[in-house]
């Protein structure tokens, strides 16, 4: 008895596209929603995989992240737990592992001693450099079928998306 062949990728978005259509749904705006959300569930799974090798969790690395974007200015656990949609206790535990690891520092505000402030440490910069430069190559084979020309055209459609979520 023969095996069924395995669906792609290709052939589950087709078929996703479809059911939508069929639904009643704009057949243009479900390729396109249809295709950035199964994108971003492949490249979150890619992700998750990464960051389990560095044995970090999403939610340090949602800290990590926040810090590197700050070009080293600090941040108080408060806002790091604002900012990455946390308790504020939740925050206090994760930055003790963190620290513990010597991927953050904790320190005294100067402005305001009641307040701790909080840096991205030499060894957690390197953390998030190296993550970022193992997923640019996984994030570049991604856009390779794309000429360069259609990689600008794309990115700058994207952004005009995002703009339009503000």
């Amino acid at each position: 008895m023969a095996r069924a062949k395995r669906k792609t990728l290709t052939d589950e978005y087709r078929e996703a596209v479809a059911s939508y259509v069929a639904a009643g749904a704009d057949e243009q705006v479900q390729r396109v929603i249809t295709a950035v959300g199964r994108l971003s569930k492949r490249l979150d799974q890619w992700y998750d995989n990464q960051l389990a090798d560095l044995n970090v969790s999403s939610g340090e690395w949602a800290v990590l992240s926040e810090l590197a974007r700050r070009n080293g200015d600090a941040m108080t656990p408060s806002q790091l737990a604002a900012a990455t949609d946390v308790a504020p206790s939740s925050m206090t535990h994760r930055l003790d592992g963190l620290v513990q690891r010597g991927l953050v520092h904790r320190e005294a505000d100067p402005d305001n001693r009641t307040r701790v402030l909080v840096r991205l440490s030499d060894e957690g910069w390197e953390l998030f450099a190296a993550a970022i430069r193992e997923a640019n190559v996984v994030e570049s084979d991604v856009v390779a079928p794309l000429t360069d020309s259609q990689t600008r055209e794309l990115a700058s459609l994207l952004e005009k998306l995002i703009e339009g979520l503000d």
